[in-house]
């Protein structure tokens, strides 16, 4: 049921100066650093301010252009920092993600563990092993195949103690079984799914493909109109950020790491372009004038994780 059914219209009809107390409170909490900030990307984390809590944020892009590669960059990295994450991926694997997050965190060449260099490797299996540490120790959860409608979504969070704080879906067009329905299927998914983030406290993430029509402008950039299946992506997302890949079209080498990410939308705070450094060996982003180096081998994250018993079902 959806918060204005279930929600008397009299009980949010209030005057004006009875919303005052509630939101001077929220100014004194404010810190001068965000809730969820991004701590591997510090200068776009200054940009968008973090990741925002009951916020609906669409990470948009054309295929093998480093999306779900952002994506779980960021779920990791708010993991990382003890901040309950969920993943729900929608295309790949559980462990072809925990392979790209071993090759992020580790700085470890996807290359040399698609050619069997992982067994006669010791510094790869050194770094293995701090890995397994790492990973341990976050509350972070990854499904697949889980989330392809918002009732599975719901039942997930309801499981979980303790309660995911981000929420990432891997991407919104593969809900979609029938293609004569996608459309429908997807707009009603985005309503549910950001009327979750409000009534449950966490932040949407939702990542979507960019349709082709992105090719046919003369630089080949993606823009809002451009997102998949549905125009109501672009109308209800809070933050929206299409991610650019300009190697993939020109195969420039002088070019080679430079990535763009557009703020295409952001309701409250700048728009604009931000641009970082992408190292597909590693699926792997940077700052520009700034190399972040591997993670320390212990972290401080929260002593609660996510139950056994859900996290033995998933992982």
């Amino acid at each position: 049921m959806s918060y204005e059914q279930s929600t008397p219209i009299s009980s949010q009809i209030k005057r004006l100066g009875s919303h005052l107390p509630g939101l001077e409170e929220s100014f004194n909490e404010r810190g001068t650093q965000p809730k969820m900030p991004i701590s591997t990307l510090p200068e776009f984390n200054a940009v968008i301010w973090g990741i925002h809590s009951k916020a609906l944020t669409i990470v948009g892009a054309r295929t093998s252009q480093g999306k779900s590669s952002l994506a779980l960059q960021l779920a990791y990295d708010l993991a990382n920092q003890g901040i309950p994450t969920l993943f729900l991926s929608l295309e790949m694997t559980t462990e072809a993600l925990i392979e790209r997050m071993f090759c992020n965190v580790m700085k470890v060449n996807n290359r040399d563990l698609l050619r069997g260099r992982f067994k006669v490797d010791d510094e790869i299996q050194a770094k293995w092993g701090t890995f397994k540490a790492l990973v341990s120790k976050i509350p972070l959860l990854i499904t697949c195949g889980v989330g392809k409608n918002f009732r599975e979504v719901n039942e997930l969070i309801k499981l979980l103690n303790p309660k995911p704080k981000a929420i990432f879906v891997d991407y919104i067009q593969n809900i979609a079984l029938n293609p004569k329905e996608s459309r429908e299927m997807i707009n009603e998914y985005i309503r549910q799914f950001r009327q979750m983030a409000l009534e449950n406290d966490f932040a949407a993430i939702l990542c979507s493909q960019i349709n082709r029509g992105a090719e046919q402008h003369k630089d080949n950039e993606p823009h809002l109109w451009n997102l998949k299946e549905t125009g109501f992506l672009e109308e209800s997302a809070d933050i929206c950020l299409l991610a650019f890949w300009e190697n993939f079209y020109t195969h420039d080498k002088e070019v080679y790491n430079k990535y763009k990410i557009t703020i295409a939308k952001n309701r409250n705070g700048v728009t604009g372009e931000h641009y970082v450094n992408y190292m597909p060996e590693y699926y792997r982003f940077e700052e520009m004038d700034k190399v972040v180096d591997n993670p320390p081998e212990e972290l401080k994250v929260l002593a609660d994780t996510f139950n056994g018993t859900v996290q033995e079902g998933f992982l």
